[in-house]
């Protein structure tokens, strides 16, 4: 009896899951949108900062090669210095003052590095810092270049006023002289007009001599600079030093710095970081799939396939009859009517045959018949069988005649032949399109396999053993939509990929398909079977869907079939 409280609660745990389902799958996704924003932000502001850092990198690389070629070498003229000494100062007030300018007029984008305003006054930076260390330079060189003349034009100038104030006092201590003769006693006597003469006189004279001992003292120090100038080394070339314009780019590499680091702790770049690593690797070995198999087909048929032709063909038995005929006729003529396969093949055995058969295709038989089991078709090649399918096979013996049903109850493609290989013939035939055979009680059927490994044709088509039944023998097979026996005297040629057997009497070769797409789609196989000769040809109406023939054929099933047909099966 249903609970109403059971199905109540199954309905509740189902709907608390299901959206407990919807909500991770939203937070999921809500985190995982955030952090894939969070990189393609990151990333495009890298992408930014290092186009940023790149261009001033150039830029300061340029300055640094074009701005020694503007600064004057040692040995110019003080005068043409004096006047570089000028433009520049004008140019770097200039860039001083565009650049206040943008200083000003972007208070928010002069902070952020990825800006173009950043650039560009970062630019100007890089500018104004090489353009100061050349004007420092250039006042350097102008004062060694033009110290030592300044030098001797001021003592030249201190002598010349030194040499005139030795005059005066010469003549004021002379006028002294004259006065003191003249009125040899009234000039000591105060307050006469001698005596207030004589102490300007004496005034003027101390003014004087102060006057004249500065200007030796000025000498005296002009001489001991021009001595110091006399001794400076000659100034080196111009030279730039890049720090100015490194420490300008220092917050581009800081903030560079700060996003790998955001980066690297990001789970999307964990994520992306080892994707990265492997996927050339990945790329390459994507490509070498794709076209791997172009190019083994590209030889196979262009190389391979060519060379295969042009070898002889293989003969396997050549004394044999080749004869082969089917439940309604021969087919061993040119003009011989192939007897038409069926769904549902009829049997007819007396009571001295017996039928050996694969179970699954066994629909019907008579309940008085003898039936038990064999293991194996022939235990003189046991791998044979099993690789086959020919084993764990039902063995009947009816004590009259009987009528048995062959028919495929998986396969609905599936159709049946008998084919009757009478004594002095033999047929080549893969044992995996054997359903069963019918013999004369106590007659073993003679199956022998030949190989064929000194051949250069076997290497090239990957062929290596053929399994003959010899007659007489009656051997049941099956094949896709119909099996068809057909004379091969004028020459037979059949798609790989259908073909069941040949007479063994047969010159047996391949043939190159006819086109090449239609073998690297799979439509086809590389190589036609051809045969020349009295006897016969087995194949089925068409290859079967499933079939995964050829080595490059359709995966591991195509080279497990590869396998089978080196070995004949």
């Amino acid at each position: 009896m249903r609970s109403p409280f059971r199905s109540f609660a199954r309905f509740a745990t189902s709907a608390v899951l299901s959206l407990a389902a919807v909500i991770t799958i939203l937070l999921g996704y809500q985190f995982l949108s955030t952090e894939v924003a969070k990189y393609g932000k990151l990333e495009r502001e890298q992408a930014n900062l290092r186009d940023a850092k790149g261009r001033l990198e150039t830029l300061r690389d340029q300055l640094a090669t074009d701005l020694p070629a503007r600064i004057p070498q040692p040995g110019t003229p003080a005068n043409i210095l004096a006047e570089q000494l000028k433009a520049l100062e004008l140019e770097i007030s200039n860039k001083q003052a565009a650049r206040q300018k943008l200083w000003d007029d972007h208070p928010i984008e002069r902070m952020l590095p990825a800006s173009a305003t950043f650039r560009r006054i970062a630019a100007l930076d890089i500018e104004i810092g090489f353009l100061r260390q050349g004007l420092a330079y250039l006042r350097n060189l102008h004062t060694v270049t033009a110290g030592p003349a300044e030098a001797e034009r001021q003592i030249k100038s201190f002598q010349t006023a030194s040499s005139k104030l030795a005059e005066q006092i010469y003549q004021n201590q002379k006028a002294q002289w004259e006065l003191s003769k003249r009125q040899p006693l009234l000039w000591q006597v105060p307050y006469s007009d001698a005596y207030q003469q004589m102490k300007r006189w004496e005034q003027e004279e101390r003014l004087l001599h102060s006057a004249k001992a500065q200007h030796d003292g000025e000498i005296a120090r002009q001489r001991r600079i021009l001595e110091e100038l006399r001794k400076l080394p000659r100034a080196a070339p111009f030279a730039l030093h890049p720090e100015s314009a490194n420490h300008t780019l220092q917050p581009v590499h800081e903030l560079l710095a700060k996003n790998d680091k955001e980066l690297e702790g990001s789970y999307f770049q964990k994520f992306m970081r080892p994707v990265k690593e492997v996927l050339p690797t990945a790329l390459g070995i994507l490509a070498l799939v794709l076209l791997a198999p172009l190019l083994v087909k590209v030889i196979a048929y262009y190389v391979i396939a060519p060379v295969a032709v042009r070898r002889p063909p293989i003969r396997l038995l050549p004394d044999s009859s080749g004869q082969l005929s089917t439940a309604i006729t021969s087919a061993g003529s040119e003009s011989g009517q192939t007897a038409p396969s069926r769904v549902s093949l009829p049997l007819t055995l007396d009571e001295g045959s017996e039928l050996i058969m694969l179970p699954s295709y066994l629909q019907g038989m008579p309940l008085n018949a003898e039936s038990d089991t064999q293991w194996l078709l022939d235990w003189s090649m046991p791998l044979t069988c099993l690789a086959a399918g020919t084993y764990r096979l039902t063995r009947i013996r009816p004590h009259s005649e009987a009528r048995i049903t062959v028919s495929s109850s998986t396969d609905p493609l599936a159709e049946f032949s008998l084919l009757d290989v009478p004594a002095g013939s033999a047929l080549v035939l893969q044992p995996s399109c054997l359903v069963g055979i019918i013999q004369t009680r106590g007659e073993q059927l003679k199956i022998t396999s030949h190989w064929h490994f000194a051949r250069l044709g076997a290497w090239l088509t990957l062929q290596f053993r053929y399994i003959v039944f010899h007659g007489p023998a009656k051997l049941i097979v099956k094949g896709c939509r119909g099996v068809r026996v057909e004379p091969t005297i004028a020459g037979r040629t059949v798609n790989q990929a259908a073909t069941l057997g040949f007479s063994a009497n047969l010159d047996y070769s391949v043939a190159r398909n006819e086109t090449f797409w239609s073998y690297f789609f799979g439509e086809r196989e590389l190589f036609n079977d051809s045969w020349q000769g009295k006897g016969c040809c087995v194949h089925a109406e068409t290859p079967h869907p499933g079939d995964r023939s050829g080595l490059f054929g359709r995966g591991i099933q195509g080279i497990g079939d590869t396998i089978l047909k080196t070995f004949g099966i």
